[in-house]
């Protein structure tokens, strides 16, 4: 596990990954992100949380991923 200290959120844990798909392994997560969409989330410009719930009511599924529909996911998610 490592410890990252943030003014916002103060201490942030993160456990060390087992996960052997790089896809699927939130450490690689923005690997590929642009740096000026990161500096942007890192100054709450964009709530990349909002960002996920929008992506998961637009695929149709609740926060586990199960298929509830399109307008129950929008629902689901308040977007």
């Amino acid at each position: 596990m490592k410890t990252y200290k943030s003014n916002r959120l103060g201490e942030v844990t993160v456990p060390d990954s087992s996960i052997s798909n790089d896809f699927e392994d939130p450490v690689y997560m923005f690997q590929t992100t642009a740096t000026s969409l990161l500096t942007q989330i890192v100054k709450e410009c964009i709530d990349p949380v909002l960002l996920a719930k929008m992506e998961l009511a637009n695929r149709g599924m609740d926060e586990n991923g199960l298929w509830v529909g399109f307008d129950n996911a929008h629902e689901i998610h308040n977007v």
